[in-house]
């Protein structure tokens, strides 16, 4: 059900109440095969309940505490989002968009390859997610659900005014072009990570 896929979706890190939106600073990564450079994300995440339905957006932003990394390329979300709609109580419907900008020198075929695969194995990790979500929560407070009950939150509150929106042209951009095609035939891409 709708509810089962909206509570896959989060990671909760720092989260404030807005109105009846919920704002979280999520820091996520990408880890690429060699020889690419992984790719960090720092994103503000806003849900909506919409009566049974759910939306989630997010998009890109600069937070200090959170500054790029030597170690990775800071890539952008220049927005991402889930429509999850009701169909039912035992089913629904996900719908997902997302314009990324991967940032770096990458070769066009690159970016090619890598967006044939992406979308799909995420919405094959939420598909299993949700199937687990139910058992999992019967196990793990099953009445503690933040996103549903914003006064349970205990997390400490970002400061909005902290953020800024993370513009793609604003970042270093990495040479990663001396890639060639046959190098990376036998990769599959980003596997994305929350932390």
């Amino acid at each position: 059900p709708c509810v089962c896929m909206c509570s896959s979706l989060r990671i909760i890190e720092n989260s404030r109440q807005l109105d009846n939106r919920i704002h979280v600073v999520l820091v996520f990564v990408g880890k690429c095969p060699s020889p690419l450079k992984n790719r960090d994300f720092v994103t503000m995440r806003s849900w909506l309940p919409l009566g049974n339905d759910y939306l989630i957006i997010n998009y890109s932003v600069k937070h200090p505490q959170y500054p790029p990394r030597k170690d990775y390329v800071r890539a952008v979300s220049l927005l991402t989002g889930y429509l999850i709609q009701s169909n039912g109580a035992n089913s629904s419907t996900l719908y997902y968009l997302t314009q990324v900008d991967p940032k770096g020198s990458l070769p066009k075929w690159v970016v090619n390859r890598v967006s044939q695969f992406v979308a799909p194995k995420a919405m094959k990790k939420i598909y299993k997610a949700c199937q687990k979500y139910p058992e999992w929560k019967r196990k793990h407070n099953p009445n503690l659900k933040p996103w549903i009950h914003p006064e349970q939150n205990t997390l400490p509150s970002i400061n909005v005014a902290d953020l800024v929106l993370q513009r793609a042209d604003s970042l270093e951009n990495i040479d990663e072009s001396r890639l060639t095609e046959e190098k990376q035939a036998q990769h599959h891409g980003c596997d994305d990570e929350e932390t």
